[in-house]
């Protein structure tokens, strides 16, 4: 599932956040890759005190239509539920937290709705994107507010080559059309690019169940369409300084089911725009300031509004970070600013202001390394909430290295939670968490193992009551057991996971909403010169759709198969036929999911 080699343009990517590390390590090792989120400083994976995946282009490419929130759904400690296909309202569940608990950052940008929490995932493309990094756990004490469950952070495409094209074009099963061009390119001290795609699909019944969803069922078929673009700008201003500016935009329609006799539909806008300066100032001392917005924006058109509503957030971001290189590791010192600006029509239009400080150590003192986070959030809402994490590894073989950690989070409720009429309360508190965790780790060449264990404590969780009113009533327990392993034989490469995780309201004696106890993973490729298959096999146990465990979902096994076949040097056909064996399955209660599909698309690159 972990891709584990940094390509060409991974490097460039990285290049804006890079100090040095500190550990050598072979250019082409396993152990070489770069990682960013789990420190917020360049630092090889096998150097993180943090569960993390690194997802490369290569994979990302192999995910054929999925839509980004199914993909990540499919990762290690990771599910995902969605309201009915492509472009849908769907969730991300990280070891066990909610959607709204963890955050999502473009680019190092955070992006997401203040008004109903969470990112609008299911509408970003997939073409867009070089790379993506999952960090597990607790990182508020990095990042600040929403990061109780963990962070996802996505790296757009870059240029890498003097000049460099790339095209797409992929029709498939439910009237799916996929079509995506770029260009990017490096001359002296600058470096651009462009991309834009289009999706479409005709999709199909949102609702599939009139039994179990009565009032919004409609037999008709939900489709989605959406365009983006991606653009930056690199300049070179001096040796040791350099300016990025970065814009990713996407819109998109999404029909939904919102009962028979109207043609219910949503219009969206996700965009997250920014700008970096990096400055080596001393051989020691690199300083980067970034200001960036995003926007996550939706007009809904139903029967009971059908001139359309609109939901907005806007947040206007800065932050200013310092790395030192001090005797054996690195000291970080920041601050941030953070506005968020929500609106929902004829409801509320409300804001806030976050300012923060932060400060890390990160060192290697022989075969061990120590981590230490610590930062305070003043929020104009809820005052100050200071975070803290705290780690520690040891190397103590060539192969083994072990690990073990601790942190604290917190969410602030949304703007839906503080001020929807009827459905409010503008006295919550935030939601607190407390987790700590451990973990082994053998590497040796190609073949990885891996076992973590984690515990999870989030008090003041905001629940709703029986009037459907939020309040501080929940409590939630986060204990779970993620195990991996990957070789590679020869032409063939194998890697699959197995993840337990009891996620409870200890106050019901329920099992959390949506959350499978039992689910695994079991991937194998076949790597020829001019072609390559593979299968995926996932698993997700029994769940229940509701908080009072009253519905349950019921397991469910997919089967898909892949196959890239290089017809010239610059061109491959793609082949991807998902849920081999139709099966039929349920990520929330009476909403339709995609049965046996095929996707074939033709791609093009001078690279």
């Amino acid at each position: 599932m972990k891709c584990l080699r940094v390509c060409p343009v991974t490097a460039a990517v990285l290049a804006a956040f890079s100090v040095p590390s500190f550990a050598a390590a072979p250019d082409d090792s396993p152990t070489s890759t770069i990682v960013v989120t789990a420190t917020r400083q360049a630092t090889r994976i096998a150097e993180t005190l943090a569960d993390v995946t690194v997802i490369g282009r290569e994979e990302i490419a192999r995910a054929g239509v999925a839509d980004l929130t199914e993909f990540l759904g499919r990762q290690p400690g990771l599910q995902f539920y969605s309201n009915g296909g492509p472009g849908k309202t769907a969730g991300l569940i990280v070891r066990g937290a909610s959607a709204s608990q963890s955050l999502v950052l473009v680019d190092g940008m955070r992006i997401g709705s203040a008004t109903s929490g969470g990112a609008s995932l299911e509408h970003l493309s997939l073409d867009d994107i070089e790379r993506i990094e999952i960090v597990r756990g607790p990182a508020s004490a990095l990042y600040g507010a929403d990061a109780i469950g963990g962070v996802i952070q996505i790296f757009t495409r870059r240029a890498t080559e003097p000049f460099a094209a790339d095209a797409f074009a992929g029709v498939g099963t439910y009237g799916m059309q996929e079509y995506a061009a770029g260009v990017s390119g490096k001359n002296g001290a600058f470096s651009g690019g462009l991309r834009v795609t289009h999706q479409e699909t005709n999709g199909y019944s949102a609702i599939n169940d009139p039994v179990k969803q009565p009032y919004s069922y409609d037999p008709d078929d939900d489709g989605y369409r959406r365009n983006s673009f991606a653009a930056n700008f690199g300049w070179k201003i001096a040796d040791g300084h350099a300016l990025e500016l970065t814009a990713l935009q996407n819109n998109g329609r999404s029909w939904y089911d919102g009962g028979i006799g109207f043609d219910s539909h949503t219009d969206v806008k996700v965009a997250s725009y920014g700008a970096s300066l990096r400055d080596r100032f001393a051989e020691n001392w690199v300083s980067t300031l970034r200001l960036g917005r995003s926007v996550d924006d939706s007009r809904d058109y139903a029967m009971w509004n059908p001139t359309g509503m609109t939901f907005r957030t806007e947040q206007d971001q800065a932050s200013w970070q310092n790395d030192v290189r001090i005797g054996p590791g690195s000291l970080m010192l920041g601050a941030e600013w953070l506005q968020q600006q929500a609106k929902a029509e004829g409801s509320f239009d409300q804001s806030r202001t976050i300012n923060a400080l932060f400060a890390g150590w990160s060192a290697h003192y022989g075969a061990q390394r120590v981590q230490l986070n610590v930062r305070r959030d003043d929020n104009s809402q809820f005052g100050a909430h200071t975070t803290g994490t705290a780690a520690w590894g040891w190397q103590f073989a060539e192969a083994w290295r072990v690990r073990v950690g601790g942190g604290t989070s917190f969410r602030a409720p949304t703007f839906n939670d503080l001020y929807y009429p009827g459905y409010s309360n503008p006295n919550l508190k935030a939601e607190q968490g407390r987790s700590v965790e451990t973990a082994v780790v053998w590497e040796s060449g190609e073949a990885k193992a891996s076992l973590t264990a984690y515990r999870n404590r989030v008090s003041d969780q905001i629940a709703l009551d029986e009037t459907w009113t939020p309040q501080n009533i929940a409590h939630a327990e986060l204990d779970g057991v993620t195990a991996e392993a990957g070789n590679t034989f020869g032409a063939f490469v194998v890697d699959g996971s197995l993840d337990w995780l009891h996620a409870r309201n200890p106050d019901t004696d329920t099992q959390l909403a949506r959350r499978a106890e039992w689910q695994g993973a079991f991937n194998a490729r076949y790597v020829q010169d001019a072609w390559r298959a593979g299968v995926e096999v996932r698993y997700v146990g029994d769940r229940y759709d509701d908080a009072a465990n009253l519905h349950k979902l019921d397991a469910y096994t997919l089967v898909n198969l892949v196959a890239n076949w290089k017809l010239m040097p610059q061109t491959q056909l793609e082949v991807r036929l998902d849920n081999l064996f139709d099966e039929q399955y349920e990520t929330v209660r009476g909403y339709g999911t995609a049965g046996r599909s095929i996707f074939a698309g033709l791609r093009f690159s001078t690279r």
